[in-house]
This record gives C-alpha cells, sequence and structure tokens, in this order.
C-alpha cells in the first residue's frame, strides 16, 4: 500500500472543508493514503501528510471515536500540531498506550486540518480531512473478505444489516437490492463488530449486492450476498 501514496483516483474517502474569514486561497495536502491501520502488534504506526502549497502550513492532527466508546483516548498522536514547509512532508505517529483491551477490530476517525501561513497576513481558509483508523488485534487475524460476515434478514418492511464478525466491515452505503434493483442507503461507510442496521425495503429481497471498501478505502469488486 506504500506504493500507492499519493495515487487517490480510486479511493473513497471524505473531505469538509471547514471556511473561516475572508476568501481565500486554500490549504492543501495530501494524505499517503485513504485509510490507516494500526497493529496492536507492533503499537505504532507512522502517517505521511504532504504540503503541496507555495507556503507553510500548519497542520493538526486529532483522534475522535465513531461510536461513542471512547476508544479513541487510547491512541497517542505526535505531534499533534506541527508545521510544514512548502513542497515538504510530515509524519504524524499514532501510537496505541499500553493496557488497551481489543476482543475485535475498532475504527475511529484521524482528522487533518491544515492552515495556510501567509507572509501578508491574509485570511486563510483551513482545509479539514477525515480518513479511518483501524485498530487491529493481536488476537485477531487479518481478513481479505470482512464482508463475508454480514448477515441480512428481512423482517417485514424492514432489510436487517448485521456484522456478526469480528473486523469492521468497511462498504459503499449505496446497497442493491433483488430482484427488484431497489436502491438503498446505508447512514455511513463502514459496520463496526457487532452493528446492525435497518432500512426500509419494498417488497421480497432475496440478494443484496455491495460495493465492499479495503482496510485502506480502496474500492473492491461489487459482492452479492442471500437473504437469510
Amino acid at each position: 500500500m506504500r506504493n500507492t501514496k499519493w495515487f487517490i483516483g480510486r479511493i473513497v474517502g471524505s473531505m469538509l472543508l471547514v471556511t473561516a474569514g475572508m476568501p481565500s486561497a486554500l490549504a492543501s495536502f495530501q494524505l499517503e493514503s485513504m485509510g490507516i491501520v494500526l497493529e496492536e502488534s507492533t503499537g505504532r504506526v507512522n502517517f505521511s501528510i504532504k504540503n503541496t502549497t507555495s507556503e507553510p502550513m500548519l497542520l493538526a492532527t486529532k483522534v475522535e471515536d465513531l461510536d461513542g466508546k471512547a476508544f479513541s483516548k487510547m491512541v497517542m498522536i505526535s505531534p499533534p500540531i506541527s508545521r510544514i514547509d512548502a513542497g515538504q512532508s510530515q509524519q504524524v505517529n499514532f501510537v496505541l498506550k499500553q493496557g488497551a483491551v481489543l476482543p475485535h477490530e475498532v475504527m475511529l476517525k484521524a482528522s487533518f486540518e491544515g492552515v495556510g501561513q501567509a507572509v501578508d497576513n491574509s485570511a486563510r481558509i483551513p482545509v479539514r480531512q477525515s480518513i479511518g483508523l483501524i485498530v487491529q488485534p493481536k488476537a485477531v487475524a487479518v481478513s481479505q473478505s470482512p464482508w463475508e460476515d454480514l448477515h441480512f434478514s428481512q423482517v417485514g418492511t424492514t432489510l436487517v444489516v448485521k456484522n456478526s464478525g469480528l473486523h469492521v466491515v468497511r462498504l459503499a452505503p449505496q446497497l442493491t437490492l433483488s430482484p427488484s434493483k431497489q436502491s438503498v442507503q446505508l447512514e455511513n461507510y463502514y459496520l463496526m463488530s457487532g452493528e446492525e442496521k435497518k432500512v426500509d425495503v419494498v417488497g421480497k429481497v432475496t440478494s443484496v449486492t455491495i460495493t465492499p471498501l479495503g482496510r485502506y478505502g480502496f474500492k473492491q469488486n461489487d459482492v452479492t450476498l442471500p437473504v437469510k
């Protein structure tokens, strides 16, 4: 995956632009990839951010929970704030604290916010990119197809999808139902271990086609799973 550092054409990720002050040039930076994997066995991972502008940039990094369980407190960031010169890169270290309990994979949100430093003191617009950070336990083997643990069932006009495995399942939110070819949307691009989602459907559903995403956010081939 390191060979795809600056190639994001096929990556599915999210970018949020946060504006403030007067209209001005955007800070601009490239992330090493659209996903991070922090393995418990090594306890840390380095991640590179490149300043693609012609002026220095201040970069703030933080980790947030996606499920409200406060696991983000077990991940330290070094440095949380850094200055990146024009055209240069900065490594940010994500370190897992000792004593973290990991019965299954956890996905957090790693957010990077860059603000250009202009010599003329003009206003700059912060740019924020947020990507998934998967924490991989030693006790859980890596799966190349975690979506195989998705179970679909139907109760009346409600389709239930549950992640029954120990891995985070990343997928595009659009589901295609058969035989009707109806499209429905999940709330997010992921299902945590044990997480269940419900969507309204019309008619009897026999199978569901999903678009899985790899651990680093890369789009995979469509997969059709039965409704049981």
